[in-house]
């Protein structure tokens, strides 16, 4: 089936661990790549889920498609009304799932950023689901996030999430099983599609934006746009989400890079270091404790309340 037509192309997606700077890379990629991307959403997935079907067949299975994509409550942050995606959905059946995604995406490309030169969804779950996006998307791309551990744990620990109104995470050691998933992840991922996945370090992304931002312009093949473009607009962050993202429009504080050096404590730190220490040298973050103090045993002893934890 031929694609609808002024249907946007296969989006590339935004993968990571939580608190490892996506937000501040989608601004980037919106203010200076000319990139539209949403909020954070599941509907993708959920009707991956849920619509057991691959093509919607008649006005019937468009009302349920709609329904389900409804039934993710962060899809409302896209603000668009069911009216919307009714009226603009071309209704030549049968649509395949694949194009009722991108009727969905082109209505808010056209709605919030009309001058847009690509489309980009950003979600950790497109990580673990990636076989099935590039089956419904063959010529999407991945960008991955990298950065510390430590400082992804010691982020997560500070911030609330809005869904539970609690901390991402207070437990190292299940901090760094899920740090080291992702990074397994983002390596296999690159691997297995080479020349269609990119991952930038946080670190690197903070200290210099700029480069990052030409990077992947050349990666996305779409021109960079200059400081001072009347096409400039900005990655909108929902309400509901509080002070979570209040520095994304301020300059990178480069320091937060290693201000986990001192706000974790010493137990902390070795009982992550001791659950990712491969895995964070392979990525080339040195680590604190070297291996034959992560296997002494008084040690093990004394942070035992941390590795018995979750």
């Amino acid at each position: 089936m031929s694609k609808p037509v002024n249907s946007i192309d296969d989006p590339f997606f935004i993968v990571y661990d939580s608190r490892s700077g996506s937000t501040f890379l989608a601004n980037l990629l919106v203010k200076f790549a000319g990139a539209a991307i949403p909020p954070e959403s599941n509907f993708i997935t959920g009707l991956l889920s849920k619509y057991p079907k691959h093509t919607i067949d008649h006005s019937f299975d468009l009302e349920k498609a709609i329904e389900v994509v409804y039934e993710d409550s962060k899809f409302r942050d896209w603000n668009l009304s069911q009216s919307e995606i009714e009226h603009y959905i071309q209704k030549n059946f049968p649509i395949e799932v694949r194009d009722f995604v991108l009727q969905i995406c082109t209505l808010y490309r056209n709605k919030y950023y009309p001058n847009s030169q690509a489309f980009g969804l950003k979600k950790g779950v497109y990580l673990d689901r990636h076989k099935e996006m590039k089956m419904m998307f063959p010529s999407s791309r991945f960008i991955g996030i990298l950065r510390d551990g430590r400082a992804v744990f010691n982020s997560k620990k500070h911030s609330i999430y809005s869904v539970t109104g609690q901390a991402f995470e207070t437990n190292a050691r299940s901090a760094a099983e899920e740090w080291c998933r992702i990074y397994g992840l983002l390596r296999k991922v690159d691997q297995k599609y080479p020349n269609e996945v990119v991952t930038i370090r946080y670190e690197d992304m903070i200290r210099e934006p700029g480069g990052i931002v030409s990077t992947l312009c050349n990666f996305l093949h779409i021109p960079q746009l200059s400081e001072c473009s009347e096409k400039q607009q900005s990655y909108a962050i929902p309400a509901r989400y509080g002070d979570l993202h209040l520095n994304v429009n301020k300059e990178p504080l480069v320091e937060r890079a290693t201000a986990w050096r001192k706000s974790l404590s010493d137990e902390e730190v070795y009982v992550f270091e001791s659950c990712a220490y491969r895995q964070l040298l392979a990525a080339g973050y040195p680590v604190v404790n070297t291996r034959m103090r992560l296997r002494s045993n008084q040690i093990i002893e004394k942070c035992r309340s941390f590795l018995s934890l979750g």
